[in-house]
């Protein structure tokens, strides 16, 4: 036996000790780009969804109704957004099944005392000067997406708003007001001159289309996908 043989003989098992240790570190990085692969995927389709709703929305697409809904379901094809049938107008549209929810809200800047809006209801009345307010909201989808992905807005707490997706009296309401956290995130983001911006005046309104998107089948082991969330303002 040559000694080439005879070190071959000795070394026989080597490739797999070697593959072994490779795959350690090469089997988590394929892992990890299918995942992130996947919700670039849904990334992608949820941003062109949120925009076209959002889009939708400033033409006056009335979302409280059926019809729009099942329309924003068939442009969500693969998104897994399922919700309960009904008939009329629901504001709050939520169901136990699927992967998804949408939020489409109304937002409007109330002024100072001397701004329109609150000398039309007097200054001693105008509870929400200088604030954001809810003057719309619709949801529909997943009521466990829906509880565990709260909306960048807040929720409205007005009783009048939950039912009809309605405030009627935005200016002096002041469970109409959005809660603390996000008044602080709107005020930041648009009553600001930042970059050449101009401040909200008051009385102007905006729409903002939200959706979160569970998913589930990015899934590997402990790799765990924590979904796709899209945002786009009009």
């Amino acid at each position: 036996m040559t000694v080439p043989e005879r070190r071959r003989r000795k070394q026989g098992g080597q490739e797999i000790v070697e593959f072994s240790l490779v795959a350690l570190i090469i089997l988590p990085l394929i892992m990890g780009l299918f995942v992130t692969g996947m919700n670039l995927i849904v990334s992608i389709q949820a941003n062109n969804l949120v925009r076209n709703v959002a889009n939708l929305s400033i033409h006056g697409a009335d979302f409280s109704t059926f019809p729009y809904q099942r329309l924003v379901q068939r442009m969500a094809s693969g998104l897994d957004l399922q919700f309960p049938e009904f008939t009329g107008n629901t504001p709050s549209n939520l169901g136990t099944a699927g992967a998804a929810v949408i939020r489409i809200t109304q937002v409007m800047w109330v002024g100072t005392t001397t701004a329109p809006n609150c000398v039309a209801v007097g200054a001693q009345n105008c509870t929400n000067q200088n604030s954001f307010v809810f003057t719309r909201r619709v949801v529909f989808g997943s009521s466990a997406v829906a509880a565990a992905h709260a909306s960048f807005a807040g929720d409205p707490t007005n009783a009048t708003m939950l039912n009809t997706g309605n405030v009627s009296n935005p200016v002096t309401d002041v469970y109409a007001k959005l809660p603390l956290s996000a008044q602080t995130a709107m005020t930041a983001m648009w009553q600001t001159t930042a970059y050449g911006r101009v401040p909200l005046r008051d009385g102007q309104v905006m729409y903002m289309a939200e959706g979160y998107f569970e998913t589930p089948l990015a899934n590997l082991g402990s790799l765990q996908s924590n979904g796709v969330y899209a945002r786009f303002f009009f």
